[in-house]
């Protein structure tokens, strides 16, 4: 049960970031806030299903459940290139007060989520196992099937450009920040996640790039909540 529970703690971390962040969206109620929590929503959501999958067993319960963690990954975390966008323009940064740089955050977003959604919709999901941990994929890899008889690469692999895209901008993003007002902490943070991220599935069970998660995340709202902070300040 020990990679199980790895996720499982995972998840209890996501939770309590989501807390963290809705706590700061009600105070503040900016809209970079808003949008960087929103993929938090059900992030624990995701991992919860992964660390209880064996415990389930294969079937419609357990099939059902990935099909809403998939679907809530791929409208969630689009939803932060538009919170990026949301923490230029309160930043006070004169190219994001146009309205085509915000559409242009917008129609990233918008391009993702349609994307990966049609792909998922063409999809078959089946049942991937590693370790003690069972979850259902796109795709079968070689050291994901779950019997000797397990069809290797059927399946559709829907690549994680979103997440590698979102990441490097927040990189740049950061990059900028920290020479515009100081703040370091959201390229410290995506370059440590990055690291994370670009450890390989098949010896971990893809658990590293679940740690990686709640870390990038936290530097996202900790950013958010510092820009907030920084325009109540200048306002008042």
């Amino acid at each position: 049960m020990l990679l199980s529970t790895g996720f499982l703690v995972i998840a209890a971390v996501d939770f309590a970031v989501l807390v963290w962040a809705a706590r700061l969206c009600v105070r503040y109620r900016t809209n970079g806030l808003i949008f960087a929590s929103l993929p938090l929503t059900l992030l624990w959501y995701d991992n919860f299903t992964i660390g209880i999958g064996s415990m389930l067993g294969e079937g419609d319960l357990l099939i059902a459940m990935n099909n809403v963690r998939f679907v809530a990954h791929y409208v969630g975390l689009p939803m932060v290139f538009i919170g990026l966008g949301a923490m230029a323009r309160e930043a006070g940064f004169a190219w994001a007060r146009s309205k085509w740089a915000m559409s242009g955050f917008c129609l990233i977003a918008t391009y993702f989520i349609a994307h990966d959604l049609w792909l998922f919709a063409h999809a078959t999901l089946y049942p991937s196992c590693f370790a003690d941990v069972l979850r259902y994929t796109t795709h079968i890899a070689d050291y994901t099937a779950c019997s000797a008889d397990a069809e290797i690469g059927v399946g559709t692999r829907i690549m994680p450009f979103p997440a590698i895209t979102l990441t490097v901008m927040q990189i740049a993003f950061g990059i900028y920040l920290w020479i515009k007002i100081g703040w370091k902490w959201l390229v410290i943070g995506s370059v440590l996640s990055m690291g994370f991220f670009a450890v390989p599935y098949g010896p971990t069970g893809g658990i590293f790039s679940n740690i990686g998660e709640p870390i990038i995340s936290s530097v996202i709202i900790a950013t958010a909540a510092h820009i907030a902070r920084r325009r109540a300040a200048q306002a008042g």
